[in-house]
């Protein structure tokens, strides 16, 4: 076979070729003769041999995989040529061997020349897995081949080796013989999911009959337990966390409490990120979104995956959570949209967002609001306690974990929420008033969310921006009746005029309302006539010095794609698809190749160039073209990105870093001209000051926030919150810790910008040195 675009990187491509086709549906004997002749032929050499030798092993896997009628005596031949060779080099199609002879013996002990070849490689893998390192594949090989020669294993139900089927020894042990036995069974019958992407049916119900004669709340509730304990180490190989994955994959078929959400919740442990290594265990993931995508519980497991998509922003992660959402909603006959809005659960909430348990003497609340979940106790008279009681910690554990996971379920989903209707603006989402009013204002997470928003209604007759207000509508100028018709979304404010967006912003401050999302005080981007000018480019946010790993993790929280740069062959650019209006933008940036590197030689800074956005056939295109509200939302993401990993933000960086190459750069950028980020947080902090007890003690400027101290005055920068003592304007180094005492008690309109907390946490500490005991910022002083 030539080297063609069916070769990729060791791996041969079958489908469509002639010969292959043919051969695939030829006589069985010739099948098996091809398998044979192939897996034992005369390794080539080279390049050309090597992709030889690749189609000969992808031919022998693909007919070893087949049910053909393969003998013992034919299968020894090829079992000992592989034993034979220096360096087991058979991979996938030697696995396929090894699971035709399973096929042929099912159950019962080799014979003859076939035991002697499964013998011979049992010897050569123990010695070899003994004194070398070795990786998931060789342990299960062994361990397949030692099931092959001992079958009474299975008969006893043997665990796979691995810490995990260590750890359930001891509970084994304390169940009786016949509960005992029948975990056994279960157990092992689910470390058969092994190496396979998607369970059968036919497994699964076997599995089921295993899981009845236990019980299957029994079994749910074990389950959940495990996963909630259980953290893959991907350094080190554990193959009993296959009983794990066969038990997720059982679970797709019951509707049990509290086990949608621990499922969800596995699978997000198991593809969180250990630095340098990767995420904890792809496969138990993978298995963990399969199960989901799958589940009898269809509402909450849609929303566990919606949720997911959310939070798991690895490139091959969300697609393929796409791809099992579209799936999910072609089987059930529902538009990915529709599947969306209808999946999210109750979760036991009354209309007003709360959900009531008693717990002997006492009651917990899980209350919900726009931007929090919180547990409030109440005694039997109605005092309100600031903890836990000492009696329900004592005599209700069960359930007051039980109650403390709810809580978190509730808040995940209500996050979840939150940024998908930030989402909106990107995708142009919109809802009939009759369907807005039953996705947001009848169900109770949403309507506590949706009521600290503003939303705009068209009808025939015109426009209007409203708040809900329990079952009304809230404007500037009143209330009014919610319509019966028309269209709703969500407000942005580009759709108002400047003097409105003011009004909407005092309006929620009046009614002292946190906003899920930043949306009154939005920042906003137009064009400038520079950008007018270079027409389908912006240098608005060029010539940064960013930290790369920041910047990359942030990339793939706000939906970007990006793989980091370094001194290899590498090419990435920060990039951000708008399907729904068929552009994408994209970031340019550069590593600072001569600067500092990571312990992977990745180096730790880039710089940053122009921004564009292209069609889908690649093309730029005139940024007057882009619709305002994408390109307002899409320079807002470039401008979080700047302020959050900048150098500027770096209080290490005061002399310019190494060699005090960038010191111009922070020190321009660091007490510099403000973005509209920090132009927005200047007019929140200059709405808020008043209020406060030191008001006056401090002045806004444009580009500071002046804090009269004791010792000195203070100018904390509304960008990078950095300090300078005026009037040198020396450089006041002060790291940011936990938030303080003051800060907690300033409630903010919006959720999402820790400066504005941290730059008022600076000021209080100020005011007052006196009161300072860090020795690090004293001797500053």
């Amino acid at each position: 076979m030539a080297r063609d675009q069916r070769y990729r990187g060791g791996a041969v491509r079958l489908g469509g070729i002639g010969p292959w086709e043919r051969l695939k549906n030829g006589p069985e004997a010739m099948q098996v003769a091809v398998a044979l002749n192939a897996v034992i032929h005369k390794r080539h050499s080279g390049l050309d041999g090597g992709t030889i030798e690749e189609t000969r092993r992808t031919i022998a896997s693909q007919l070893f995989r087949k049910k053909l009628p393969f003998t013992g005596d034919q299968l020894a031949g090829p079992i000992r040529a592989w034993a034979e060779q220096p360096h087991l080099q058979y991979g996938m199609a030697g696995l396929s061997m090894i699971g035709a002879a399973e096929r042929l013996l099912d159950g019962q002990a080799p014979e003859g020349a076939l035991r002697g070849a499964l013998e011979k490689l049992r010897r050569r893998l123990t010695p070899l897995l003994a004194n070398q390192p070795s990786g998931e594949f060789d342990k299960k090989l062994l361990a397949r081949v030692k099931a092959l020669l001992e079958p009474d294993l299975g008969n006893r139900r043997a665990l796979p080796p691995g810490p995990f089927a260590q750890s359930l020894a001891p509970w084994l042990a304390t169940l009786d013989a016949t509960d005992r036995d029948a975990w056994r069974a279960l157990l092992a019958y689910a470390a058969g999911a092994g190496d396979k992407s998607r369970p059968a049916s036919k497994w699964v119900a076997g599995g089921q009959q295993l899981v009845d004669a236990i019980g299957e709340a029994v079994v749910a509730a074990q389950l959940v337990a495990w996963m909630e304990a259980t953290t893959p180490d991907p350094a080190k190989v554990d193959l009993s966390l296959d009983i794990l994955k066969g038990l997720v994959w059982l679970a797709s078929a019951w509707v049990q409490p509290g086990l949608t959400g621990a499922v969800g919740r596995f699978a997000e442990r198991c593809f969180r990120k250990v630095p340098d290594v990767g995420a904890r265990s792809v496969k138990l993931g993978n298995a963990a979104l399969w199960a989901l995508s799958a589940s009898a519980d269809v509402d909450a497991a849609a929303a566990e995956l919606f949720r997911l998509r959310t939070r798991l922003k690895l490139p091959s992660t969300s697609k393929l959570l796409d791809e099992l959402l579209t799936t999910m909603a072609g089987r059930l006959g529902r538009s990915l949209a529709d599947l969306e809005e209808g999946a999210l659960p109750t979760f036991g909430l009354a209309r007003d967002g709360m959900s009531t348990h008693r717990l002997g003497e006492f009651t917990a609340s899980i209350v919900v609001d726009a931007a929090d979940v919180e547990i409030r106790w109440q005694t039997e008279d109605k005092r309100s306690l600031k903890t836990v009681p000492a009696a329900v910690q004592r005599d209700h554990k069960a359930e007051l974990t039980s109650i403390r996971q709810a809580a978190k379920d509730i808040e995940a989903a209500r996050a979840a929420q939150a940024l998908r209707l930030e989402q909106s603006w990107l995708e142009d989402r919109h809802w009939d008033a009759s369907t807005w009013r039953r996705i947001f204002l009848d169900h109770p997470l949403r309507r506590q969310v949706a009521h600290a928003l503003i939303w705009r209604f068209e009808g025939p007759d015109g426009a209007f921006d409203a708040m809900p207000q329990g079952d009304c509508l809230l404007t500037l100028s009143g209330v009014t009746p919610i319509p019966a018709a028309g269209t709703v979304r969500l407000w942005h404010p580009l759709d108002s005029d400047p003097e409105d967006v003011l009004a909407w912003r005092d309006r929620i401050v009046a009614l002292d309302l946190t906003q899920p999302i930043k949306q009154a005080h939005r920042e906003i981007y137009v064009l400038t006539d520079a950008e007018r000018s270079t027409d389908t480019y912006s240098n608005r946010f060029a010539a940064h010095i960013l930290r790369q790993h920041q910047f990359r993790a942030l990339c793939h929280a706000r939906g970007w794609s990006f793989d980091f740069l370094g001194g290899w062959d590498s090419d990435s650019i920060p990039t951000r698809p708008v399907p729904h209006h068929r552009i994408h933008i994209e970031y340019y940036v550069d590593p600072v190749h001569d600067g500092q590197r990571s312990a992977a030689y990745v180096p730790l800074h880039l710089t940053t160039d122009r921004i564009r956005f292209l069609d889908n056939e690649g093309r730029a295109v005139s940024l007057e073209t882009v619709p305002p509200i994408i390109f307002s939302e899409m320079l807002r993401d470039v401008d979080l990105f700047v302020s959050v990993t900048s150098v500027a933000n770096d209080p290490a960086w005061t002399d310019g870093g190494p060699d005090g190459r960038f010191g111009d750069y922070w020190r321009s950028w660091a007490f510099g001209e403000l973005g509209q980020s920090a132009e927005t947080r200047r007019t929140l902090i200059a709405a808020i000051v008043p209020k406060l007890a030191i008001a006056d003690r401090l002045e806004v400027t444009d580009k500071a926030l002046i804090v009269q101290g004791q010792r000195h005055s203070y100018a904390v920068h509304f960008g990078s919150a950095n300090i300078q003592i005026l009037p040198s304007k020396r450089y006041l180094c002060i790291v940011p810790g936990r938030p303080g005492k003051h800060s907690e008690t300033i409630k903010l309109p919006f959720t999402g910008d820790s400066l504005v907390s941290i730059i008022l946490s600076k000021a209080f500490l100020l005011v007052d040195e006196s009161k300072i005991t860090d020795r690090t910022i004293l001797a500053q002083l």
